[in-house]
C-alpha cells in the first residue's frame, strides 16, 4: 500500500529529572534525524518506553512527532496495550492528530492462542480508521508464526509487517506468502542491507534515530545498487548495537544519544539499579570513542 517506505527511527524519550518527558529534547531529536535523511517517524515503540507510559504520555508524544514533522514526513505510532479498550483509544487519537498508520504488537500476558490473535487483529481493523501494521517483536510480545501472519496479511485495513524477529529465514518467508502489495519492514539494524535486498520496504529501528544519518545510508546504498558501501555502513554499526545492548534496555541507546549531544540517559522512567546507573557514568566516554571509530570507518561526520 506504501504508506511508508524507507529508513524510519524507533524514538526514544527523554525525561527530566521529574521523570517527566522533556519535550523540547524529544522535538529536537526529531528534527536532527529528519534533517539527516529519515522518511518518517515512528513513536511509541519498544525503546520509547511506551508500554510503561501511560494513555496521556503517549498522546503527547504523537502530538510532538506530528508538531515536528508537520505534512512533511508520515508517522507510525504504536498502540499496543494488553488492554484492549487502550489500543483502540491510542488508534483514535493518532487518527484524530493526522497520524499516517499505526503498529500494533500483540496484547501479552495472557497467552492467548493464535486463532484468538487473529481474531483479535480482525475485530481491532474493524474500530480504526487509520492502516495497521503489525509488529513481530518475540523479545516482548507473543511470536507471530508465518501462518498467522499470511493469514492476518489478507485482512483489510492490515497494510504491513514491523519484523523484530531477527530471523533472516523467517523475514524471507514471509516475503513469500504475503500479497505482493503488502509492506515488510525489517526492525533490526543489524541485517537492514540484506533485508533490502530480499524485498523489505524498510526498516523502523533504534539506530534509526540515534545514527540516522548511516541507516539513511544504507538504504540509499541500497536502492542504487552500490553493496560494498551498504555492507560496510551497516558492518560498522554492529558494534554500537552491541555496546547498547549490554546495558539494561533502553540505556545503552539512551546512553549513545547522549553520547552524539542529547539530553538523554540522565534518567529513566523505571527506577534504575546502582549499578547501571554507575554504568551510565563511567561508560559514556566509550560511547564517545565507539562513535569516532564509526566515524572513522564510514567517512561520515558524526
Amino acid at each position: 500500500m506504501r504508506i511508508l517506505k524507507g529508513t524510519l527511527p524507533a524514538l526514544l524519550t527523554p525525561y527530566k529529572n521529574d521523570k517527566s518527558i522533556n519535550e523540547k529534547e524529544f522535538m529536537r531529536y526529531c528534527e536532527f534525524g529528519i534533517s539527516k535523511g529519515l522518511d518518517g517517524l515512528f513513536c511509541n515503540g519498544s525503546v520509547g518506553d511506551s508500554q510503561a507510559l501511560g494513555l496521556e504520555e503517549q498522546v503527547k508524544l504523537m502530538e510532538l512527532t506530528k508538531k515536528v514533522a508537520k505534512n512533511d514526513k508520515p508517522i507510525i505510532t504504536g498502540i499496543a496495550s494488553p488492554v484492549y479498550q487502550n489500543t483502540l483509544i491510542l488508534a483514535q487519537k493518532a487518527y484524530e492528530l493526522g497520524l499516517d498508520a499505526l503498529l500494533l504488537a500483540m496484547p501479552y500476558y495472557y497467552k492467548l492462542n493464535e486463532e484468538t490473535l487473529f481474531e483479535y487483529v480482525k475485530n481491532l481493523t474493524q474500530s480504526i480508521k487509520l492502516p495497521l501494521y503489525i509488529y513481530n517483536i518475540p523479545l516482548f510480545a507473543p511470536a507471530l508464526s508465518l501462518n498467522l501472519i499470511e493469514k492476518v496479511s489478507k485482512l483489510d485495513g492490515v497494510v504491513g509487517i514491523k519484523d523484530s524477529s531477527g530471523d533472516a529465514l523467517l523475514l524471507n518467508h514471509i516475503l513469500d506468502v504475503v500479497p505482493t502489495n503488502f509492506d515488510v519492514f525489517v526492525g533490526r539494524e543489524e541485517f537492514y542491507a540484506g533485508a533490502l535486498l530480499a524485498g523489505a520496504k524498510g526498516s523502523m529501528t533504534s539506530m534509526g534515530g540515534i545514527f540516522p544519518e548511516l541507516m539513511s545510508e544504507i538504504y540509499r546504498a541500497m536502492d542504487t545498487k552500490n553493496y560494498e558501501r551498504a555492507l560496510l555502513v551497516q558492518k560498522s554499526l554492529l558494534k554500537a548495537i552491541r555496546f547498547a545492548m549490554s546495558l539494561t534496555f533502553p540505556m545503552g541507546f539512551a546512553l549513545l544519544l547522549k553520547a552524539r549531544g542529547f539530553d538523554f540517559a540522565n534518567t529513566s522512567v523505571h527506577p534504575l539499579s546502582p549499578s547501571t546507573k554507575e554504568a551510565l557514568n563511567l561508560r559514556l566516554d566509550e560511547a564517545k570513542v565507539l562513535i569516532k571509530s564509526i566515524e572513522k570507518e564510514t567517512g561520515v561526520a558524526l
